[in-house]
């Protein structure tokens, strides 16, 4: 639509101003002459702010820092309509007064009229009309050319630039780009976001068992005994050690009861070293066991740490999908009463039956005919706003249709908390068992008491055969006992051999652990690179598509962060200048350019007011009729031009 006639009364400063226009126009003043009220009275005639969309800015004209009091505030503006015909809207601000009593009559406060086309009107059918010509957000963003980059939020930049230009599909860019083909089979069915927070996950689970893995390698290590002998040569020594015990039985017993008892010697010695076989037997079965259930141990809780991890993953997708769910169904239900509102939208039309020429009556069919016409544009445009809010409808079903669907191949977080408490009883049986093991009593062995006793009774019968060689026989004893120490100690030395095998081949596992562990790893980070490879082509490719609607403006939608993530924005440049580093001029015909393509997307047009044109010394072509306020000095008030 198009202003053609704007009349102000006592509207800020400005007590009387009427300008006609037939197209494009200059406005010039000084400072403070009213530039910008005039596009206040535009916006305040239509929606009741001014133009920094504020409702409780000062209408009154302020002489001597006070308003002036009983009088009407005014404005009317002529416009017409891009589907043909003319519409007058006029809106009046005045004081009320009363005289409560028959007592003084004072002011008690405002109120506003509202005249269509001379008519009085009701502030909800004022609106409504209003808004039949134009949405008052739409009206906002296509009559100022700063409002879009500077009032906007980036937020509702996005999204608008998305709803203009489509949004692009994870498959159309997978198609687009032939080395993300592996994307296919790595996402099974998942979005790309979905699936980042997936291998996110995995990687997080993964790197915590890496982690770990050093620690208790270096925990085997710490344990492995040090071995300065040769195994070789400790067995030699053993038995070198058992020879010298036999030879010094063999002499006591000659000194205790001469040849008779190397027999019962013999038979000692060899009770002997089947008591020590015995004893290393059970100590190594006992350091076995230990060393099994730890590995067990081990293992529960890996397994317990994966499905904790599992059961994060998935509460955190099911929150989001709910959040994601309850925002679309607040926006069908929002798109619902909208579609309520519509269909109960009636045609309301008064027609002049006198003709504004000669004053007669107009023909019957005539009025007939443009009360049907009126009546039908009605009921199109109603038609069509009733299509758009229900194919919107079925797509946000649509759209929690898909996140149940996608939700539904999850695996059921009961489960994996059943599994965690059955891991977790198992953890514990582990526990008690370990704690359960105890160093082997070598006296409730019955093989070992066999011995012991068999022993004792052959030492009893040696005993029973002393003679009187105590000395010797003493320092025979010393030396036994010395070399019985010995011998104890190279066998326990010996025995450490079987500890380090053991601990070499816990070692040996962990290794092999981290080595799957980090192939997976690999694989993941493959994903994950080829997944920021796709966001990447994805921004171009969107990028390009919005930029495409637009002459000069470009838009960032996308900022690639420093560790590779990407997170979503909205930026203008101009020729690679951020918005907010360009010069006025440039700001002002890119919002231009973006009124431009705003007006062919919404199919409306109105007029665009351009304050402090002066800045700009080449203005683009706008489809728009443009008002262009300038400051001018030598002018103390508003001269108004035609271009």
């Amino acid at each position: 639509m198009k202003l053609t006639k704007l009349e102000l009364l006592n509207f800020k400063g400005l007590k009387a101003f009427t300008i006609n226009l037939n197209g494009d126009v200059i406005i010039r003043g000084d400072n403070a002459t009213g530039k910008t009220t005039v596009f206040d009275s535009v916006c305040w005639l239509l929606f009741g702010k001014d133009s920094l969309d504020r409702a409780d800015f000062e209408i009154k004209t302020i002489e001597a820092g006070e308003s002036i009091h009983k009088v009407n505030h005014e404005v009317t503006g002529t416009f017409t309509l891009d589907e043909g015909g003319v519409i007058e809207l006029k809106r009046v601000y005045r004081e009320k007064y009363s005289s409560p009593r028959g007592g003084e009559v004072t002011m008690s406060g405002h109120t506003t009229d509202y005249f269509v086309d001379g008519v009085p009107k009701k502030e909800k059918e004022y609106k409504e009309i209003v808004n039949s010509l134009v949405d008052e957000n739409i009206f906002k963003l296509i009559t100022n050319p700063l409002y879009f980059n500077e009032t906007y939020s980036w937020q509702n930049r996005r999204k608008l630039l998305l709803e203009m230009c489509g949004d692009i599909s994870d498959e159309d860019v997978i198609a687009e780009c032939s080395e993300l083909k592996a994307l296919t089979d790595i996402l099974s069915g998942h979005s790309v976001d979905d699936h980042r927070k997936v291998v996110a996950a995995k990687k997080t689970a993964i790197n915590k068992e890496l982690d770990m893995i050093p620690v208790r390698i270096d925990e085997a290590l710490r344990g492995k005994p040090t071995i300065d002998t040769p195994r070789d040569v400790l067995i030699q020594e053993i038995s070198l050690a058992t020879t010298t015990l036999e030879t010094l039985e063999t002499d006591k017993a000659l000194l205790v009861n001469g040849h008779a008892v190397v027999d019962t010697r013999a038979a000692l010695r060899d009770v002997q070293r089947r008591l020590m076989a015995r004893e290393s037997e059970l100590q190594l079965d006992y350091k076995k066991q230990s060393a099994l259930k730890s590995n067990e141990y081990d293992m529960v809780v890996s397994e317990l740490n994966n499905l904790s991890s599992k059961v994060e993953s998935t509460k955190h997708r099911l929150n989001t999908s709910n959040m994601d769910i309850k925002c679309i169904e607040s926006v069908i239900n929002e798109l619902m009463n909208q579609r309520q509102q519509v269909n109960a939208d009636t045609f309301v039309m008064d027609i002049d039956e006198d003709c504004p020429t000669c004053g007669q009556k107009l023909p019957v069919e005539q009025i007939q005919a443009a009360r049907e016409k009126a009546e039908t544009n009605f009921n199109l445009r109603k038609s069509k706003h009733l299509e758009e809010i229900n194919q919107s409808i079925e797509l946000k079903k649509q759209d929690i249709e898909n996140i149940k669907k996608r939700d539904a191949g999850l695996e059921p977080i009961e489960t994996l908390e059943a599994l965690i408490k059955v891991k977790e009883l198992v953890k514990q049986t582990i526990t008690d068992e370990i704690g359960q093991l105890t160093a082997p009593v070598l006296d409730d062995d019955s093989i070992y008491a066999d011995l012991k006793a068999e022993e004792f009774m052959l030492q009893m019968k040696l005993d029973e055969s002393n003679t009187d060689h105590s000395e010797e026989i003493a320092d025979i004893d010393k030396r036994i006992a010395t070399t019985k120490e010995h011998r104890f100690n190279l066998e326990t030395e010996l025995n450490q051999y079987e500890e380090t095998k053991r601990i070499d081949t816990r070692i040996a596992e962990l290794e092999t652990q981290q080595a799957e562990l980090a192939a997976e790893k690999s694989k993941l980070d493959e994903a994950s690179y080829l997944m920021d490879e796709f966001i990447k082509a994805k921004v171009n490719m969107l990028e390009d598509v919005i930029n495409s609607k637009f002459r000069l403006a470009r838009f960032k939608m996308f900022n690639v962060m420093l560790n590779g993530n990407v997170e979503e924005c909205c930026e203008t440049t101009y020729k690679g200048v951020p918005y907010r580093s360009m010069n006025n001029a440039a700001r002002i015909n890119v919002g231009l350019d973006i009124i431009n393509a705003l007006t062919s997307y919404f199919k409306v047009n109105a007029p665009v007011f351009i304050d402090n044109a002066e800045a700009v010394t080449d203005f683009i072509h706008v489809n728009s009729q443009t008002i262009k306020l300038i400051v001018d000095e030598s002018e103390p008030q508003l001269v108004v031009k035609e271009v």
